[in-house]
């Protein structure tokens, strides 16, 4: 792995790091509590860190974000209040759900998140509808919205780039490639090499990226967002990851062959 930090300061790296490092001592205390019945459940995004870290410090601030359920990285990068975030997960009514809901089924207009919806393929719809508002208005700016390989084998993942593409909405819809969804390896879904190769189908621009590699992922969003600012389009991102543990704690990783977590876990 490679990385090029072009013209970023060392203050900027550091920055990148805190980052970075914020969201996995705060899910490594959430495994624990799990461990000791103070939470219910939880979904894990250790590995995968960089890639809602990054695309999120990428974008400014008062352009909304759609994260799933392991992009912890989305809400610490936002600033948003850990006591706040505790109390949602431990369902308590100071949470942003009230106490019904303990997991990421939230949203705050205050930060601009969008709450994910579960089979995570409407939510690229809503940010159809984010970015058409925002053309509407005449505001230069760009909606991210995430999900996993397993939901582009959803009509509503081809029904939000579709129509992104012919109506040139400023969406950047990014993949997170991490080999299974659920306990579906890649392999067994779908016969393309990349997933990235699908934008060719609906005439946008794709990239592929490692999305362990922080620097990689904030320079291809942050570039792909200014560009979007002023050429309003979509575009699709792939970031290429690897779930460390189970689809949520309770389901294990029996299914996935060791040398996987061996190869990734030097990543």
């Amino acid at each position: 792995m490679h990385f090029n930090r072009r013209d970023k300061d060392d203050k900027f790296l550091l920055n990148l790091y805190k980052r970075l490092l914020y969201p996995r001592m705060v899910e490594e205390k959430m495994l624990k509590l799990l461990r000791q019945g103070r939470i219910g459940k939880w979904f894990s995004g250790i590995g995968q860190e960089a890639i809602a870290v990054g695309s999120t410090l990428a974008m400014q601030q008062d352009e909304y974000i759609l994260p799933m359920h392991r992009n912890l990285g989305v809400f610490t990068s936002r600033d948003i209040p850990l006591k706040k975030l505790m109390a949602q997960w431990q369902g308590k009514m100071t949470g942003f759900t009230k106490g019904r809901d303990r997991s990421f089924h939230f949203g705050t207009q205050d930060y601009k998140i969008i709450g994910m919806i579960s089979h995570l393929g409407p939510q690229m719809a809503l940010a159809d509808g984010i970015a058409l508002a925002d053309i509407l208005d005449k505001k230069q700016k760009v909606t991210l919205v995430y999900t996993g390989e397993g939901a582009t084998s959803e009509g509503d993942f081809h029904e939000a780039v579709n129509v992104a593409a012919v109506w040139n909405l400023p969406v950047i819809f990014l993949i997170e490639n991490n080999g299974y969804g659920l306990s579906t390896p890649k392999s067994e879904q779908f016969k393309c090499k990349n997933l990235v190769d699908k934008a060719i189908g609906y005439g946008i621009e794709g990239v592929q990226i490692d999305g362990n590699n922080i620097l990689e992922v904030y320079d291809t969003i942050n570039q792909l967002a200014n560009e979007l600012r002023k050429d309003p389009r979509p575009a699709l991102v792939e970031c290429l990851t690897f779930r460390m543990r189970g689809h949520e704690e309770a389901s294990g990783t029996k299914y996935v062959p060791q040398e996987l977590f061996d190869e990734w876990e030097k990543k």
